[in-house]
């Protein structure tokens, strides 16, 4: 499997209300098919895990790249259709809340929903703890 859950950003928005749109595609030779859903369905955790990436990636660009969005809580998630592979999907994120909580770190909310065309597959509510890379050991130094 390639663990790369976005293929393209369509559209990025960072001024007034932030909002970011990505396509992915999962090839059929993906081993995400190997589970229980069958060989041709895609898992609703994999939906899960293309939304977490686009807000992620929202809140990651709005603060400037200067903090690490890492995926804190799912407070609510719905899964109410079905993708199968080789299905273009579409990913879309809304920043609804960035709160600062202490020592640069903060608290980001997003609302995502995953959609065929016009069709939405599946929405999330997500928290996301906000860090500086170096308190998750990413940052590189001399020596390093």
């Amino acid at each position: 499997m390639r663990y790369h859950f976005i293929d393209e950003i369509v559209s990025l928005a960072l001024d007034g209300t932030p909002r970011i749109e990505v396509a992915k595609h999962f090839d059929p030779a993906d081993d995400v098919f190997g589970g229980p859903e069958g060989p041709e369905r895609i898992p609703g955790s994999m939906l899960l895990e293309l939304m977490a990436m686009t807000g992620g990636q929202l809140i990651f660009r709005h603060l400037g790249g200067t903090r690490l969005p890492l995926l804190l809580k799912v407070p609510e998630c719905r899964l109410d259709g079905a993708a199968a592979a080789g299905d273009r999907l579409r990913a879309v994120a809304t920043l609804r809340g960035l709160t600062s909580v202490a020592d640069g770190t903060s608290v980001a909310q997003t609302e995502s929903g995953v959609y065929i065309e016009a069709t939405p597959i599946a929405s999330a509510r997500l928290m996301f703890v906000c860090v500086e890379p170096t308190a998750v050991g990413l940052a590189r130094g001399p020596g390093a």
